[in-house]
């Protein structure tokens, strides 16, 4: 006697090589997927983040001026550069002026504002230079460009000088480590962004 013939129901949903319904190994594919990108868009973000904090701790900000008395209380003629700033800098072009015209040398800093005879009166051995086209200085770091030390001998010239400074204008420009530049064009003029630092040979100054 023949068994009956017994059918099984057919299961309409259709199953993943995993075993798993297709729907659900859908859902954890885009899942994955939307982690991953997640994942790299935040990282992403991260970097820009991190790259800009290392910038802003490198920011250099350069003071530059004339003085006539040392810390010590000194009595000496000088421009310095001195980093403000966070990070260090590389002052890649200065220029002076003299009522309104560029001087390139100490020399003729001090002939524009004394006269020549005045100038060649004075003791070259007083004074000292820092003869480079470009100076790097660090954090809290300073920069001599140069300095005319008061003797009893230069006293009457170098006094004449220093009642001058008011006619006097120092204009640079530096840049950080990330070669991001700014330039300052004068007394209590702020430091401005510029694209780069470009040297003005024909008006540079060279102690």
């Amino acid at each position: 006697m023949e068994n009956p013939e017994v059918h099984q129901a057919h299961d309409h949903r259709r199953r993943g090589h995993g075993g798993l319904p297709q729907w659900l190994e859908l859902g954890i594919a885009i899942t994955a997927l939307t982690t991953s990108i997640s994942s790299i868009i935040i990282a992403v973000h991260h970097g820009r983040t991190m790259d800009k904090l290392v910038k802003a701790n490198s920011i250099p900000y350069i003071v530059g001026g004339f003085s006539d008395v040392t810390p010590a209380g000194e009595r000496v003629l000088s421009l310095d550069l001195m980093n403000r700033g966070v990070g260090p800098a590389q002052e890649r072009s200065l220029r002076i002026r003299v009522d309104g015209k560029y001087v390139k040398s100490v020399k003729e800093l001090f002939a524009a504002s004394i006269g020549p005879e005045r100038t060649a009166a004075m003791q070259t051995h007083t004074i000292s230079k820092n003869r480079v086209r470009r100076r790097f200085i660090g954090p809290a770091g300073e920069q001599m460009v140069f300095r005319a030390a008061r003797t009893p001998e230069n006293a009457q010239h170098w006094d004449l000088l220093e009642a001058a400074q008011a006619r006097w204008q120092v204009q640079y420009c530096y840049c950080s480590v990330f070669d991001e530049c700014w330039y300052v064009a004068g007394k209590f003029a702020e430091p401005k962004p510029v694209e780069a630092c470009v040297r003005d040979e024909s008006n540079e100054f060279m102690p």
